[in-house]
């Protein structure tokens, strides 16, 4: 298994529509809409990114996608805090603890790489 960042619009796409997979059989889920999934990743439309930056991460093995997360630092929210915060979204993950780990430990390791001394979801 894999931690991948997302950088491709391929990624992205395996990424937004990554909970149609792990849901499907759920009768209780309520799908996001497409649109409004990709206005919230993309830097150049979402004011947050003016004070915020994130990277999201695809758990693949053999091609398949198998867990999702972002990473996600609030400048703004820090600042005002007075917090050293980096926080999680987007987490979804096959019933496989390994895969949800891998996801939680790239998660962190990015916050942590930006100076992040807690991961808060």
């Amino acid at each position: 298994m894999e931690i991948k960042e997302v950088t491709t619009r391929k990624d992205l796409s395996e990424f937004i529509h990554l909970p149609w997979k792990i849901y499907r059989d759920d009768p209780n889920w309520v799908p996001p809409l497409i649109s409004d999934m990709k206005f919230r990743l993309d830097a150049r439309k979402n004011p947050f990114f003016e004070h915020g930056e994130a990277q999201s991460f695809l758990a693949k093995e053999n091609g398949e996608s198998l867990g999702r997360i972002t990473a996600i630092i609030d400048r703004k929210h820090n600042e005002f805090h007075k917090e050293r915060v980096g926080f999680f979204g987007f987490f979804e993950s096959l019933r496989r603890y390994e895969v949800a780990e891998a996801l939680f430990d790239k998660a962190r390791g990015w916050c942590k790489a930006r100076g992040m001394t807690v991961l808060r979801g």
